[in-house]
């Protein structure tokens, strides 16, 4: 639910399936809507082993809808945006349950090589859907010609809605699928061409045999082949015969792509295939559940023969939970390879009969980690290093306009108190290793000339670059989300519209609600809120300027002497001191506050005159708020008075009153000191806490899978489905 904390486990490992331990020792991860916009960014590190863990916040006034987590390396980004790890999430809203029998069902053909030519024998695997995106496995399929002939009849549906079908089409035919489910049929058309190129690709024994398919010459055309291990090779072939044949037998285990190109190197086709290879004689191990009928929230008992210093990941999900995945499929097929079916999932090592599953998988997927065409074109650069370590990067300035430079630099983490020092070059630019430092903390910057002199200078932190934010493949674009509401002994489902309204489903009646009243945007004015659309209008004003409209406070300067201009923060200090501790409220006469106006409703706070402190995107300023007054509208979200009756200032601490500002992006909060300039760097989210080594069964009656994977310290990587009920 909005407002709920995620735990967040992973491993990071290394590109070469050979070499346990991470290149980075860093990861970015960030939490994306359904609207592909980013709502939190977090940097965390892993351990020499690539494990991680962190705590993901969510809020309150973050939509209940699918959201997802995006996981990333700065390594990672010197590839396509698609090969980064995603993991969807529900917030607030729970997917349907399937459905006994559905009312209409949906089928996708996917062709070898992506096209489906006439004139050539070749195999098509389509996938069979329920409108929420479940599987239909009990259904017969044939393939008819526009005759009605059958060309295939009964052809095997798998429990992953998966069907193969191999035959050759004629350009003066036109075919279907024809579906029979639940006593009812359904057609599905399929699209042939009579022109172009594809690729048909197979392995047998460790070896690899490729058969271009085109009515167009051989010469026409070039064959690359892409391993992890051996990158992207071109392979020779027949050009009269049109076939190519490559020995496997020293290719590791993994994803094999060949490209069909042609000479100016575009891509035709592709043809995606599994290479296994025999285990080498391991130790095994296994995982037994005892009881696979349980009661709401009891223990799970289950025995996990786990090799030691192994990592091991557990959780529970609905037997039926489309966004259920496993370490295993994202090890091998990963970063490498997408596709819209989720990969199916598997209980220990993948065994034989699983085989013909995964081969059919493999033709709904496509190549993503880089463009063939591109590297083959322009090569591949690598803009983005490994992130072995931290550093302080940016520009010193003698003046707005001047660099400061050639000199040194000082900084000090005021939280630890360390000391790092480095130099300046010529440009004013420096780089500054660190130790690792959680976020929000303050490093006190100090420059000085090459006799160790110190200069006054301003300093511009290095902006970090941050890789565009696209969810390949979003799930349930059709799907009613739902969820459940109980009152008393009744249960109440709503679904959510594509105009994100609820529609109520009480037993079989269907009520369509009212939108819902936003009570503090209704009680919203100009004089007390300044939105996005406006704040567009003006992205050169200051917020000093902006806080003009609100015709109820002023900014002040504060003196000696008394009189207005003296704010009175002892009797609010103390009031306060539950929150805030050491006297951080404190501000020293002079600096500039925000208060309500002599005439104004709000103008006393028990008898002193009462400031309002500014709160940035959910965080109390304490220090001086000068460089926030000269922030431009343009990089602002809104802007909202907040009057002592709100709720929310008991939230935030500030019972004489708040400014809310929200920013479109990431505020840098500085100090001024007298020694140098605070800055406040994009830091590490530290979590100490550790995920429970017990789990229990959901309180709700049901039916679920224990998930299981293990990570062994010989870099093996072993997944368990396990099936049990709630009662």
């Amino acid at each position: 639910m909005p407002g709920d904390t995620l735990r967040v486990s992973g491993q990071l490992l290394s590109t070469n399936h050979q070499d346990f331990y991470p290149y980075s020792r860093y990861i970015y991860l960030e939490c994306i809507d359904q609207k592909d916009s980013l709502l939190l960014r977090q940097k965390v590190a892993c351990d020499e082993r690539g494990y991680f863990y962190t705590a993901v916040p969510t809020q309150f006034e973050w939509e209940s809808n699918i959201c997802y987590l995006r996981a990333y390396t700065r390594l990672m980004q010197n590839y396509s945006i698609e090969s980064f790890a995603v993991a969807p999430f529900l917030l607030g809203a729970i997917h349907p349950k399937k459905k006994d029998i559905t009312q209409d069902i949906h089928g996708v053909f996917y062709p070898e090589g992506g096209k489906l030519l006439n004139g050539f024998q070749q195999n098509v695997v389509f996938r069979l859907t329920d409108d929420d995106g479940f599987p239909i496995s009990t259904a017969d399929a044939f393939l008819l010609d526009e005759k009605n002939d059958t060309i295939r009849h009964h052809i095997i549906v798998s429990e992953n809605g998966l069907g193969k079908m191999t035959f050759l089409p004629e350009a003066s035919k036109q075919y279907r699928l024809l579906v029979e489910y639940n006593n009812r049929f359904f057609t599905f058309p399929l699209q042939t061409d009579s022109k172009g190129a594809s690729l048909q690709a197979v392995i047998n024994r460790e070896r690899l045999s490729c058969r271009l398919l085109s009515n167009e010459e051989g010469k026409h055309y070039r064959l690359f082949l892409y391993h992890s291990h051996k990158g992207l090779q071109e392979i020779p072939f027949h050009t009269g015969q049109k076939v190519a044949a490559i020995e496997l037998s020293n290719y590791p285990k993994g994803i094999l792509v060949v490209f069909l190109m042609d000479k100016d190197l575009n891509l035709l086709s592709e043809r995606l295939l599994w290479l296994e290879k025999p285990e080498v004689s391991q130790t095994t191990f296994n995982c037994s559940l005892s009881q696979r009928i349980v009661s709401p929230q009891s223990p799970l008992q289950f025995q996990l023969d786990s090799p030691h210093n192994s990592t091991v990941f557990i959780r529970i999900a609905q037997q039926d939970d489309l966004l259920a995945t496993q370490a295993y499929s994202s090890f091998w097929l990963g970063g490498e390879i997408l596709s819209p079916v989720r990969f199916p999932l598997i209980n220990s090592q993948i065994q034989e009969e699983q085989e013909t599953e995964l081969n059919q998988w493999l033709y709904t997927a496509r190549f993503i980690l880089f463009s063939p065409e591109t590297v083959l074109k322009e090569g591949i650069n690598f803009p983005y290093p490994i992130e072995d370590g931290l550093f302080l990067k940016g520009t010193a300035w003698k003046r707005k306009d001047k660099p400061f430079g050639p000199g040194l630099i000082d900084a000090q983490n005021k939280k630890d108190l360390s000391f790092y020092t480095g130099e300046i070059n010529q440009e004013g630019y420096f780089v500054l290793p660190v130790d690792n430092y959680p976020e929000g903390t303050g490093f006190l910057l100090i420059s000085k000339n090459n006799k160790g002199k110190t200069v006054n200078s301003s300093f511009t932190l290095a902006e970090e670059i941050y890789p565009k934010i696209i969810i390949p493949n979003p799930l349930f674009t059709k799907t009613r989300l739902q969820t459940d509401i109980i009152v008393g002994d009744t249960i109440i489902r709503y679904s959510v519209d594509e105009d994100q309204q609820r529609i109520y489903h009480i037993d079989n009646i269907t009520v369509q609600s009212r939108k819902s009243a936003n009570i503090q945007e209704m009680s919203r004015t100009p004089n007390n809120f300044i939105g996005e659309e406006t704040l567009k209008k003006w992205p050169g004003k200051s917020v000093r300027s902006l806080l003009n409209n609100f015709t109820a406070i002023k900014i002040t300067k504060g003196g000696s002497g008394s009189g207005e201009g003296i704010i009175k923060r002892q009797n609010a200090l103390a009031r306060n001191q539950s929150r805030i501790s050491n006297g951080e409220m404190r501000r020293e006469e002079g600096e500039t506050t925000i208060t309500w106006k002599a005439s104004g409703k709000y103008s006393f706070f028990n008898g002193d005159i009462a400031p309002l402190n500014v709160v940035i995107n959910g965080e109390v300023i304490f220090s001086n708020i000068d460089h926030i007054l000269e922030w431009a509208a343009g990089d602002i979200k809104s802007i909202e008075l907040i009057r002592p009756t709100d709720t929310r200032c008991t939230i935030y601490g500030t019972p004489n009153g708040a400014i809310a500002i929200e920013t479109l992006k990431e505020p840098r909060i500085y100090e001024n000191d007298p020694l140098g300039e605070m800055v406040y760097p994009f830091g590490l989210t530290i979590t100490d806490k550790q995920p429970a080594k017990h789990i229990k069964a959901p309180s709700q009656p049901g039916k679920y899978r224990l998930l299981i994977d293990v990570i062994t310290d010989d870099k093996r990587i072993i997944s368990f489905n396990k099936e049990f009920e709630v009662k």
